[in-house]
C-alpha cells in the first residue's frame, strides 16, 4: 500500500518558530490555503475538555486555526458533540445537553471571543441532531448516526488532542470523529449493550418520573412503573444517570461493552462520518503536548507519561494516529510516571492502562485493536511517509 504522507513539527520551540507558527507551517503544507475557497464554511472539530481537566488543548490552537481559515477566504466555526449520561460531571462538569457544555466551555475559556469564531454543539441540544449515513463491510454498525452539522461543511479539520484512551489506547482523530462527530446513538453503541432495563421492584413510579422528562426520544412511558420502548431507545444512558442519581431508586441499568470490543465501533462510526460528505473533505492535525494516559473528557489533568512530542497533519487519520502513538512510544518515559520502567518502544498506553484479554490475561494493545480494525476496513494506512518541518534562524546563512 502507498505510504501516506504526514507532517511534523517537534516540540523544539522557539521565539522565532513558535507551536503556532509550526501549527501554521503544518496548515499550509496541508494544502489548506488552496483548499479552503472562498465562502467555504469550515468546521473545526475539537474538544473543549472536561471542567478540572487542566491537559486539554488550549483554545489558542483554536483561535490560530480560526484565523488562518478566515485569511483564506472560509467561514470557520467551532464545534464539540454532547456527552452521554446525564447530569454528571461535578458542578460545572456536565456535557449532556449544548447548553451544559458550551457553558463548561466557557470556564475552560472557549468562547466565541476568545477563539474568533461562533461555537456550536455539532449534534444539537440533545446530541441527537443526525443523519443516518449507511456503511458497508462492517462488523458492527450498519448505519452510523452522523452529527447534523457535518453535511453543511465544506471542508473539516479535525484538531486533536493526541493523549491516552482507557477504551480505544490511543485517542486520536479516528476517535475525534468516530465519537466526537456522532451523535448519542453512536456514542452508545460504543460503550452499552442494550436495551436498558427496568427493575420494576426499585421503580418508584409516577412520583418521581425524573426519566420521563430527560428521555430526548420520549420512549419512556409511565403508568405504574417506567417502561422503556427498547425499538425507540437510542441507549443514551440519560435515564440511568437520574434514575441513579435518586438515592431511593437505582432502577434503570444498561450493560456495560467489555473494553476490547469498544474502539472497531468507533472505528466504524469513523467509517461513516468519513462516507457522509468524502473523505477528501476532512483534514486532521494531532497536537502531541501535555501527553497523558487519560481522555480530556475526565476531569482531571493527569500526570504526562512523556514529554511533548509536536504536530502532526495528514489527510490520512489512520496514518496521522499511527504516526503519533509511535513517536509517543518511541520517546523515553518521564522518570516520575506510572511508565518510567517502560524500554523505549513499549506501548506506554497499554501499559498504564493495563487491561487485560479476558480469555488469555494478556495486556490488551488497545491501539493496535483500533488501527488493524481501521485498516481492515480501508480507512487509511499505517505505513507513512514522515516529512519533518523546519525553519531557518532569520539571518543565518
Amino acid at each position: 500500500m502507498t505510504k501516506s504522507k504526514v507532517f511534523f513539527a517537534d516540540r523544539d520551540a522557539q521565539v522565532w518558530y513558535n507551536m503556532l507558527d509550526k501549527l501554521e507551517h503544518v496548515f499550509m503544507e496541508l494544502g489548506l490555503t488552496e483548499a479552503i475557497k472562498p465562502g467555504y464554511k469550515v468546521m473545526i472539530k475539537t474538544h473543549f475538555g472536561q471542567f478540572g481537566n487542566t491537559n486539554y488543548l488550549r483554545p489558542v490552537y483554536v483561535r490560530k486555526l480560526v484565523d488562518l481559515v478566515r485569511a483564506a477566504g472560509g467561514i470557520p466555526f467551532v464545534t464539540e458533540s454532547c456527552g452521554l449520561g446525564y447530569g454528571g460531571g461535578g458542578a460545572y462538569g456536565g456535557r449532556t445537553t449544548a447548553p451544559e457544555y458550551l457553558a463548561m466551555a466557557a470556564l475552560n475559556g472557549f468562547t466565541e471571543g476568545t477563539v474568533g469564531a461562533p461555537l456550536i454543539m455539532v449534534d444539537g441540544y440533545w446530541g441527537t441532531d443526525i443523519v443516518d449515513v449507511e456503511v458497508e463491510g462492517t462488523d458492527h454498525i450498519k448505519s452510523v448516526d452522523v452529527a447534523a452539522a457535518v453535511f453543511d461543511s465544506d471542508l473539516i479539520i479535525v484538531l486533536t488532542h493526541a493523549k491516552g484512551h482507557g477504551l480505544s489506547g490511543l485517542g486520536g482523530s479516528l476517535k475525534n470523529i468516530g465519537i466526537g462527530l456522532v451523535g448519542k446513538r453512536g456514542k452508545a453503541a460504543m460503550h452499552f449493550v442494550g436495551p436498558a432495563k427496568v427493575d420494576m421492584e426499585k421503580c418508584i413510579g409516577p412520583e418521581c418520573s425524573k426519566c420521563l422528562k430527560v428521555c430526548p426520544v420520549g420512549c419512556i412511558s409511565m403508568s405504574d412503573k417506567a417502561e422503556i420502548d427498547t425499538d425507540r431507545c437510542i441507549l443514551c444512558g440519560h435515564c440511568q444517570s437520574v434514575c441513579n442519581n435518586a438515592a431511593e431508586a437505582k432502577a434503570i441499568n444498561l450493560g456495560w461493552r467489555p473494553t476490547h470490543e469498544q474502539s472497531p465501533r468507533f472505528v466504524e462510526n469513523a467509517l461513516g462520518v468519513l462516507k457522509s460528505i468524502g473523505s477528501e473533505k476532512f483534514y486532521f492535525i494531532n497536537m502531541a503536548i501535555d501527553i497523558s494516559d487519560k481522555c480530556d473528557c475526565w476531569n482531571v489533568g493527569a500526570a504526562l507519561l512523556v514529554h511533548d512530542i509536536g504536530i502532526f497533519g495528514s489527510k490520512d487519520p489512520l496514518a496521522v494516529d499511527q504516526a503519533c502513538l509511535d513517536a509517543i512510544n518511541e520517546a523515553h518515559p518521564n522518570p516520575d510516571s506510572m511508565v518510567s520502567a517502560l524500554e523505549v518502544g513499549d506501548c506506554k498506553f497499554a501499559a498504564a492502562h493495563d487491561h487485560k484479554d479476558p480469555e488469555t490475561g494478556d495486556r490488551l494493545q488497545l491501539a493496535e485493536i483500533q488501527f488493524a480494525h481501521a485498516k481492515k476496513l480501508g480507512i487509511g494506512s499505517r505505513e507513512y511517509e514522515l516529512v519533518t518541518l523546519t525553519k531557518e534562524k532569520p539571518g543565518k546563512k
